[in-house]
């Protein structure tokens, strides 16, 4: 991935962190986009949430410099979501992608059509790798 495209991606993430309400919008839609998904939080503190995710969005955002094969920034994520704990279905991670990317698209005031194509390209791969993991 060429590094402006990660960087526009970093730099609009940056850009949503800094208004209040960008996660809550998220789960919103997210939840909209994949009911199957709601269930799976009944107990959360999502406080608590909120901080895991924050951080997850930035090791999606990472992943791509990661080299291939051994452990790597999304291993545990992976781990988490994978076959053995939540059970996550991979097809999940399109609704949480697109869920993403609107959020971001309403949040962001600089958010423009190279901005949604750099989030495209910034998770397709850590994607990728997670969706092999469930």
């Amino acid at each position: 991935m060429p590094h402006s495209a990660a960087a526009l991606a970093k730099a609009s993430y940056e850009r949503c962190q800094e208004i209040p309400g960008f996660f809550e919008a998220f789960y919103q839609r997210f939840f909209e986009a994949c009911p199957a998904a709601r269930p799976m939080f009944a107990k959360t503190d999502f406080s608590r949430q909120h901080k895991l995710l924050q951080h997850a969005i930035g090791l999606l955002l990472a992943y791509d410099q990661e080299p291939v094969g051994g452990p790597n920034l999304l291993s545990r994520v992976a781990e988490r979501h994978g076959r053995t704990d939540l059970k996550v279905d991979p097809s999940q991670y399109d609704d949480f992608v697109e869920s993403l990317i609107q959020t971001a698209g309403a949040f962001d005031p600089q958010f423009a059509a190279d901005t949604e194509g750099a989030w495209r390209e910034a998770t397709a791969k850590g994607v990728t790798y997670l969706k092999s993991k469930s």
